[in-house]
């Protein structure tokens, strides 16, 4: 099997090098390939095969370039070894080209909750790339003025924080700094997302809202085995019967954020879900001056009055370790 490999050497707490080292055992007998540049890790491996991707310019490019030069040297796996983020912005640029690969993500970023991070540092010593499972999952794509952004596999949350690790804690920091300078400036989320003529359209319909002023937004992919039809999820416990289930959802207080979250324990947190399907559009438009929208933990600052969400089931193939036998 042939098996491209990117490092986000910038995630987490640095676990990519305990990956490294873990992978350069477990995929001996198979091909391997890293690319030249910030996603090659330590390139100290030298039974693995050196891309030169042409890298370019940023971040974002850099990494389109890797998963490019991964694609035409014919991997069959890719393999993310970071965060979410690294995994949705790869799972991009694979969907930009024009052969897919299957892909998974190996836990050594921030948060790692999504779809495509299938597998943990605890199992990686029990790696092998012929034992694999494979599934099909899906994304919520954002556009901006009716033009591809984003997908989004595991949610898009419009505020002005995304979460990161500084040291050893999990902080919120400025999605501006970021953006506008390549910063991580820790700070709090302002809780205001909406501004003037702030509305929700579903199928060009408006949609009423009780929460008028929102402090967070969250669009998210729903799975069925991560819901299990409890009636305290709310209209959320519908998603195993729907094919390609996603859901907008209001809030009063901010929900991602580091720490403790600002309501629900000593006083009622409130929320507005609206499911939508592959057949749907949902809208969003009037937002305030600072909201910026953060797909799976990376910031984006569309110039756009009206963003559009749109949900894809199935969209790539996701590989996972298999659960051990019991017994042995």
């Amino acid at each position: 099997m042939k098996i491209g490999i990117l490092f986000g050497t910038s995630a987490g707490s640095g676990g990519w090098t305990r990956a490294e080292t873990l992978l350069a055992e477990r995929l001996r007998g198979h091909e391997a390939a890293v690319c030249l540049g910030p996603f090659g890790g330590s390139g100290t491996r030298e039974s693995w095969t050196v891309l030169n991707s042409g890298a370019g310019s940023g971040y974002v490019e850099n990494l389109a370039a890797s998963v490019g030069a991964m694609a035409t040297w014919g991997a069959e796996l890719l393999l993310c070894v970071g965060g979410d983020g690294l995994a949705s912005y790869a799972a991009d640029a694979m969907l930009s080209g024009d052969r897919p690969m299957v892909m998974a993500g190996i836990a050594a970023g921030t948060i790692n909750v999504g779809p495509i991070v299938s597998i943990g540092m605890d199992v990686l010593p029990d790696f092998d790339p012929e034992r694999l499972f494979r599934s099909k999952v899906g994304a919520v794509e954002v556009l901006a003025e009716g033009r591809h952004l984003a997908y989004g596999f595991n949610d898009i949350v419009l505020g002005d924080t995304f979460l990161g690790t500084l040291g050893e804690e999990v902080v919120a920091f400025s999605a501006d700094a970021l953006l506008e300078r390549g910063e991580k400036i820790a700070t709090e989320p302002s809780g205001i997302v909406a501004g003037l003529g702030f509305r929700v359209l579903k199928n060009d319909k408006p949609v009423t809202s009780r929460i008028g002023c929102p402090a967070q937004i969250i669009v998210a992919p729903l799975r069925a085995r991560e819901f299990f039809a409890r009636s305290i999820a709310g209209i959320l416990c519908e998603a195993p019967y729907l094919k390609g289930a996603a859901a907008l959802a209001l809030f009063d207080s901010v929900i991602v954020k580091a720490g403790s979250p600002a309501k629900g324990w000593k006083d009622f947190s409130c929320s507005e879900q609206l499911l939508f399907g592959p057949e749907d559009s949902v809208e969003l438009e009037g937002f305030a001056s600072r909201t910026r929208i953060i797909v799976d933990g990376n910031p984006f600052a569309p110039k756009a009055d009206r963003l559009e969400f749109k949900s894809l089931p199935d969209l790539i193939e996701v590989a996972g370790i298999l659960p051990a036998k019991a017994g042995g």
